[in-house]
């Protein structure tokens, strides 16, 4: 039986312009694995801009697929939906969706025209038993973790099955099934993998713990590769593409289990050592840990900080870090040798200007190599969807990224405090953390007067803008970040 995933990987803005992303997506390759080691074909169809119907059709046509796959973030669904229903008309097979969408807003995927099953949770298994009943004339309604519409609209609803305890039993995943030439420029030299599975935080903006409720198995959501499996596939990726210059380890944080990360060290020094970009949290983050990531390799490290403002961060997020924290994990990353670079969000729901200039100011303390910077997007099932949902927050539609700017939440101020603050967000960062290095008391103190006097002060706003238009120019022929590719 042949399996043809379609996978929407760019992003489109309202005027119709759009970015393509073109990178490889493991969760397809990992899938292509496991049915072609059971005996299935697979292929590819990479969506890199938007398409039309008449070639999304005829490009999928032409694979011959007896099912197609399709994968989905909440972002791209609205993209998924709209080519469900394209093929539906074009051709007699059966769709199949899964991914992170699927698995926490279920009930809307199986209900799209165009999908005739839904996938909840990680798939390996749901979709090899998918096609094996398929390619048989079996009944597929009663797999686990799986829904199935018939024919007359009934759906059938199964839970998802435990989580697999044991990652090696999977083959590596399927890089070759990626045409090379649809990646982005900065993927090329670029070997991507994961050494685990989940995340212990429960985020209330994030969906692992949405799609960790969905389990039989919860307490095994986070899940390590052992270090001899990485690192064998990692010889394997290298060996297979000459390209690859640096590995990047997709995990949400790489550094949660010490003892398997000593291993890990020490296998890949041996075996690999190549320098690796990876996330990590400054809750793990202590001088043993940096110097220990340096001595392997990492020359950057990604951290998320989110919001500046202790409140927000503890009480909304359920992120439980000190100021104090964040800014020694940064320093003992910069003190190690690695760069760093920090996640912050726009647009939180309870979220006040002044909220916006305590993550502008910690991340002047920080001194990040780059400052990440995205909006709030509130993911199905989620805390934070639920606390939107309450308060009447959610308005407008789903966007394709995080870093588009767009919100489908009420804006909580449309005043020119909130567009200058968050416009100007790296200059100011940038430009507050040089203050307070040439005395951080004195200077300092200064650097937050300025800051918030320019954002929130009562003088007329012509006059704040143009203050604001001479700190910009000033600082940013001075300062200028340095914007690392990760």
């Amino acid at each position: 039986m042949k399996v043809t995933f379609v996978y929407p990987d760019f992003f489109q803005y309202p005027d119709g312009t759009f970015m393509p992303e073109g990178r490889i997506y493991l969760g397809i390759a990992c899938l292509s694995a496991v049915l072609k080691k059971a005996g299935h074909e697979t292929s590819l169809v990479h969506v890199v801009e938007p398409p039309t119907r008449e070639w999304l059709v005829e490009r999928v046509h032409s694979e011959q697929p007896d099912l197609v796959g399709f994968s989905s973030t909440t972002h791209m669904f609205r993209h998924v939906a709209r080519w469900a229903d394209w093929l539906r008309d074009g051709m007699d097979v059966p769709a199949a969706c899964g991914g992170v969408h699927p698995t926490i807003a279920t009930q809307e995927v199986i209900d799209t025209r165009g999908i005739d099953f839904a996938c909840i949770g990680e798939a390996e298994d749901t979709i090899v038993e998918l096609c094996d009943a398929l390619q048989q004339g079996k009944d597929p309604s009663g797999i686990p973790g799986l829904w199935a519409k018939a024919s007359d609209g009934s759906i059938s609803r199964n839970p998802a099955r435990a989580l697999r305890t044991d990652l090696d039993e999977l083959p590596f995943p399927d890089r070759s099934i990626f045409d090379p030439d649809l990646f982005c420029a900065d993927q090329h030299p670029r070997g991507t993998l994961m050494a685990s599975r989940g995340c212990p935080f429960d985020c209330t903006y994030c969906s692992n713990h949405a799609q960790k409720s969905v389990y039989p198995n919860p307490k095994d959501y986070v899940r390590f590769r052992s270090p001899e499996n990485v690192v064998a596939e990692i010889v394997q990726m290298v060996e297979a593409d000459r390209r690859i210059e640096y590995i990047r380890f997709d995990d949400d944080i790489l550094t949660t289990d010490r003892e398997w990360f000593a291993r890990l060290s020490e296998l890949y020094k041996e075996r690999v050592g190549m320098p690796f970009i990876c996330n990590s949290r400054v809750n793990f983050m202590d001088e043993k840990m940096a110097k220990g990531l340096a001595d392997m390799g990492c020359e950057v490290v990604c951290m998320g900080i989110e919001s500046g403002n202790s409140w927000l961060r503890e009480k909304v997020l359920n992120r439980h870090m000190s100021n104090e924290q964040i800014m020694r994990a940064f320093e003992l990353c910069r003190n190690a040798g690695m760069k760093t670079v920090s996640t912050n969000m726009f647009g939180l729901p309870l979220e006040e200007t002044r909220m916006v200039l305590d993550t502008i100011k910690i991340n002047g303390l920080c001194h990040p190599d780059t400052i990440q910077v995205s909006t709030f997007i509130p993911y199905p099932s989620t805390e934070l969807f639920h606390l939107c949902e309450e308060k009447g927050l959610i308005e407008g539609e789903r966007v394709d990224s995080i870093f588009a700017g767009r919100s489908p939440l009420k804006p909580a101020s449309k005043g020119w405090e909130d567009k200058q603050a968050k416009a100007n967000f790296h200059t100011l960062a940038y430009t507050y953390g040089r203050l307070n290095d040439i005395h951080p008391a004195a200077a300092g103190q200064l650097g937050a007067r300025i800051i918030d006097s320019l954002v929130l002060g009562t003088r007329a706003s012509s006059a704040r803008r143009f203050a604001f238009e001479r700190l910009t120019a000033w600082a940013d022929g001075r300062f200028q970040p340095e914007w690392i590719k990760y």
